[in-house]
């Protein structure tokens, strides 16, 4: 298994993995190709694939920042991949790109219902937190 960053190149292999991802929730957000390459191009070095000794994708991580706080996105693993430690894999290797960028609070959203997830970001030291509720608008819509 390779670690590399991620392109909008792998953009159609990794929408066929995060349509396969539970809890993905790949209708909230504009996750068309152009929305996509806009997350990378904005931050190409926080971005990552993990690819087999074949040549495919299976792993991804996108991690974005506003400059203050980062967030994790698309977080994905192969469906007989997982326990493996790829995704652990990926997410340190963007934890550690975001230290370099002097990010020190990293947030990410997983849907309700995904329990398995939930568990897992726990399992890493990720707490959920009690004190915010999370609103958003669609602009197009409003």
């Amino acid at each position: 298994m390779q670690i590399r960053h991620f392109t909008p190149e792998d953009y159609d292999e990794a929408y066929a993995l995060w349509e396969k991802t539970p809890g993905m929730n790949l209708g909230s957000l504009n996750n068309t190709y152009a929305g996509i390459k806009s997350v990378v191009d904005h931050n190409p070095t926080l971005c990552f694939a993990a690819i087999d000794n074949d040549g495919a994708i299976i792993g991804t991580i996108l991690g974005g920042t506003d400059g203050r706080k980062g967030y994790l996105y698309h977080t994905a693993i192969a469906d007989g991949h997982r326990g493996q430690h790829i995704g652990t894999t990926l997410i340190h290797k963007v934890l550690a790109e975001f230290k370099q960028q002097e990010i020190e609070k990293i947030g990410l959203f997983t849907t309700n219902d995904n329990v398995d997830g939930r568990a897992f970001w726990e399992h890493l030291g990720f707490k959920q937190r009690t004190d915010i509720t999370y609103l958003d608008i669609d602009l197009d819509q409003s």
